[in-house]
């Protein structure tokens, strides 16, 4: 398995596929795992690179900052190390922050970006969004990785024919490092791109689950703040629309970065 080492951590990745480069960033807690029921319909068309976040899956476990510019950081290097200059990018939940950041920071490596049930501020601005970073926090804590894969497993996956979904992503999710865990959820509510929206002139496709986390809403505000977005809300979705609905999904995904550019 591919590794870079970058600032005392090792970085673990996957390419597979030939074809334009797409980079792929998976959500808080999971690792490029997340993309297995992408890679059949994506590798044909393109040359796709799912880095493992560090804190995750099999990169450093030890070595932080846990934050979404430290992730973004370790992003531009690896690309840079793999001699990828453009490239379209696509990020998920947390990878959607990772996605965000890196696209502010660098706008002009990016041809087409696809942002998934995530938003450009993660600071919490309803009390729901504040009870959910403490609930989280207490419950972790006081329980350790499996009880808070048990309970987001259920959330995500609660229908009787998503069970092996269900089996999986809590399997996966358990074995998330507690303290790396924790660092994250002390760095995310402080992170926010909201204010530098205004540099990103790529085309822009928005991936909002029917029921996400966070109203379909918020989805819509942000999308009409970017000039050259799209947005797609997906029907009988919670958050984990790559998964439950991975079919759906992988449509609008070629759809949108197989679409003649305008220029």
């Amino acid at each position: 398995m591919p590794q870079l080492e970058h600032q005392g951590a090792s970085l673990h990745y996957t390419i597979a596929g030939d074809g334009p480069p797409l980079v792929m960033i998976h959500g808080f807690g999971s690792s490029e795992a997340d993309w297995d029921l992408q890679r059949a319909a994506l590798t044909p068309h393109f040359r796709v690179i799912t880095p493992d976040l560090r804190g995750f899956g099999q990169s450093s476990r030890d070595v932080g900052p846990f934050s979404a510019e430290q992730f973004a950081e370790d992003l531009r290097v690896l690309l840079d190390h793999l001699e990828v200059e453009r490239f379209s990018l696509l990020g998920y939940s947390l990878g959607g922050a990772v996605s965000f950041q890196f696209a502010v920071d660098h706008p002009a490596r990016i041809d087409r970006l696809i942002l998934v049930n995530t938003l450009p501020s993660f600071r919490p601005t309803t009390m729901r969004k504040k009870w959910e970073v403490c609930m989280r926090r207490s419950l972790v804590r006081a329980t350790g990785m499996e009880k808070m894969a048990s309970v987001l497993g259920k959330r995500l996956f609660p229908e009787e024919h998503q069970a092996e979904m269900r089996a999986t992503f809590e399997d996966r999710y358990a074995q998330n490092t507690k303290s790396v865990y924790l660092d994250v959820l002390d760095h995310l509510p402080k992170w926010s791109v909201q204010e530098r929206l205004a540099v990103l002139q790529m085309p822009i496709l928005v991936i909002g689950a029917e029921h996400d986390y966070t109203p379909h809403a918020e989805k819509e505000a942000y999308a009409a703040q970017l000039d050259n977005a799209s947005l797609i809300m997906v029907e009988n979705s919670r958050h984990g629309t790559p998964f439950d609905q991975s079919e759906l999904f992988n449509q609008h995904v070629l759809e949108f970065l197989l679409e003649p550019s305008s220029t």
